[in-house]
């Protein structure tokens, strides 16, 4: 990772991943196949998982590189100048003649979501192990999603994993399968949706142990409301349960998890340790409006992560 990333004390994350504008459009109910709703709110805000996951890190005390695509245009460089005002080392963000990519969320009065995506620039994306390199260094977090071509991600994640970096994979949207890049999987996140869809077995339990017997290390398995399930090691999974909230809105708040999570990481905690402090931050999220708007600032971080309020040794 670079200079300034290692002045930070060390808690290095390397994010590669997208960035997005994201127009949230509030309705009463999600409307059907073939209904009109009538928007009652409207808004836009910063989003993309990559850079949601990587902000969220960065207020969460980690050195925070992104390796992104954004469009030469305005949006893109409103995304720039945010990630810089987050502390987010942006010398890896690249902008391509095409539009910045655009995700149009309708939520309902429960804070459900469907989410329609403009992927232009993470479609054309491509970085390779010279990207990762001169990124990232042995010992730091390497965090991706979906959002990026199976080649690319397996591509990435093994030469992560052959270099001596920690590999953390949230392969939501699940645009392939990608039972085969487990192996190379410290950490892997996804949730209900997620885990069948990639496992095959609806009960989420079950869900994780395949995910795990595929290869990943570890496997979280979000609920919402139900809290996460952990599978890791030879122990039998472990239900966290979630944090007593009033859900206003669900968006961002699987990418405020796993920044959370990756951040603790590299601050060297535990995921025993570091996963009571994600799921605090993720339940803050859910009682909030907005994608990035619903983060909590630096001080309210402080207060729902324990670990930022204790000495800790950082990973080397």
């Amino acid at each position: 990772m670079t200079d300034d990333a290692s002045a930070r004390g060390g808690a290095q994350v390397c994010v590669v991943g997208n960035a997005a504008i994201d127009m949230t459009l509030r309705v009463a109910a999600l409307p059907q196949p073939g209904e009109t709703s009538r928007a009652l709110e409207t808004a836009c805000d910063f989003g993309g998982k990559g850079a949601n996951q990587a902000v969220i890190a960065a207020r969460a005390g980690a050195a925070v590189t992104l390796l992104a695509a954004l469009g030469r245009d305005a949006d893109g460089e409103r995304i720039v100048a945010m990630l810089q005002r987050e502390g987010v080392d942006t010398r890896h963000v690249v902008q391509l003649d095409c539009a910045t990519d655009l995700s149009i969320v309708t939520i309902d009065a429960a804070g459900e979501n469907t989410i329609v995506t403009r992927s232009e620039a993470a479609d054309r994306y491509a970085p390779d192990a010279a990207a990762l390199d001169a990124a990232s260094r042995a010992g730091d977090w390497v965090a991706l999603q979906g959002n990026l071509s199976q080649t690319v991600t397996a591509a990435l994640l093994r030469h992560a994993r052959q270099t001596g970096r920690k590999t953390f994979l949230n392969p939501g949207p699940v645009h392939f399968d990608c039972r085969a890049l487990l192996p190379d999987v410290d950490v892997l996140v996804v949730n209900r949706v997620e885990a069948a869809a990639l496992s095959g077995q609806e009960d989420p339990h079950r869900a994780a142990h395949a995910l795990r017997h595929a290869g990943a290390a570890d496997v979280l398995v979000t609920l919402g409301a139900g809290g996460v399930v952990w599978c890791g090691g030879e122990r039998a999974s472990v239900d966290l349960p979630a944090v007593a909230v009033t859900a206003v809105d669900t968006v961002g708040a699987g990418d405020a998890l796993c920044g959370t999570l990756v951040a603790a990481l590299a601050h060297g905690l535990t995921i025993g340790d570091a996963l009571p402090d994600a799921m605090a931050v993720a339940a803050w999220v859910v009682s909030r409006r907005g994608t990035q708007a619903s983060f909590p600032e630096h001080a309210r971080m402080r207060e729902l992560a324990a670990f930022l309020r204790t000495d800790h040794k950082v990973s080397e």
